[in-house]
């Protein structure tokens, strides 16, 4: 029985690395081990004091989101080939424990002190600690959308952490599926990660306006934002993957938001929602659009659905 749970958490924590490299997240540090620093706090529950936490797997990395400050990322992978559990709530609340814990231990670990000399004399001033589970499961029967079962919890107020990020079945297939349905519909082009601006990231110079490494408060957004720029003439589209399915107002409100963030550098731009039939949805599609008034005469919109299939082909 051990062999083969070992197994599957090893299976997990592959699906999980490969994952993270297709979204930017390149030379993760694996299987590190932590003294704990809280060993009666953080036992187990057996009276043994605790000596270790283990991390899955780490990432750092530079903020384009905030600035002059990095992003230290404690990965915790808890894989099963069992269904999400009824109620999951139990389950939950010990993984989220045993992260929240690592991350408490992390934050006064030589560790994090010799990582972060990495960036010493480059401007930053200060980083954040932050935690990412992905709590998936192997079954695709399962509820895939565990996390807003769970959304209400009341959590130890003995945890420490400032953010954990919970990835589960559905917003891992939402992430992934967008990546490879935009390089599906653009092969000949370059696909970044689009950064928003505003007053927490504006003075730090050093960052950018797209990149290749998805920022890790965009693993939890409700819709991710992509640059795509085409590799013969560098022409910039700006796109939008959003996890609703298509209505009319939430349409409205996403072509709004895009045609004021892509101002400056396109007036192309497609919304990807999780959900969209184009010989349903589209004349409601285009009367979304009038929200832009006489800016829609200069503006080239597109919609296609994340759940493509035959019917789709409409598009090409």
């Amino acid at each position: 029985m051990g062999e083969l749970s070992k197994k599957i958490g090893e299976h997990g924590e592959r699906i999980v690395r490969h994952f993270l490299q297709a979204i930017g997240w390149q030379d993760l540090s694996e299987g590190e081990s932590l003294p704990c620093m809280e060993p009666k706090k953080h036992s187990k529950g057996n009276d043994s004091p605790r000596r270790t936490h283990g991390i899955d797997l780490y990432y750092s990395y530079r903020s384009q989101l905030e600035s002059f400050t990095v992003n230290n990322i404690i990965v915790s992978v808890k894989y099963s080939s069992k269904p999400y559990p009824t109620p999951a709530t139990t389950t939950f609340k010990s993984h989220l424990k045993d992260l929240a814990q690592t991350i408490e231990c992390f934050s006064k670990s030589e560790f994090k002190n010799e990582d972060n000399k990495n960036y010493e004399y480059t401007g930053v001033k200060k980083c954040h600690d932050v935690g990412v589970l992905f709590w998936l499961t192997n079954n695709k029967e399962s509820d895939q959308d565990v996390v807003s079962k769970v959304s209400n919890i009341v959590l130890d107020k003995e945890l420490k952490f400032s953010t954990i990020h919970i990835v589960d079945n559905a917003r891992a297939s939402f992430i992934y599926n967008s990546i490879n349905a935009i390089k599906r519909k653009f092969t000949n082009h370059d696909i970044f990660f689009h950064h928003a601006f505003g007053a927490s990231n504006f003075a730090d110079p050093s960052i950018k306006k797209y990149g290749s490494i998805l920022p890790v408060e965009y693993l939890t957004s409700p819709i991710l934002p992509f640059r795509i720029i085409s590799k013969e003439n560098q022409n910039h589209l700006f796109c939008i993957s959003c996890l609703e399915s298509f209505n009319e107002e939430s349409a409205k409100r996403l072509i709004n938001f895009a045609s004021d963030v892509s101002l400056d550098f396109s007036g192309d731009f497609i919304i990807i929602f999780s959900r969209y039939n184009e010989l349903e949805d589209k004349t409601a599609f285009d009367r979304a659009k009038r929200v832009l008034g006489e800016r829609g005469s200069t503006i080239n919109i597109e919609a296609m659905s994340l759940e493509d299939d035959f019917r789709s082909l409409v598009n090409e």
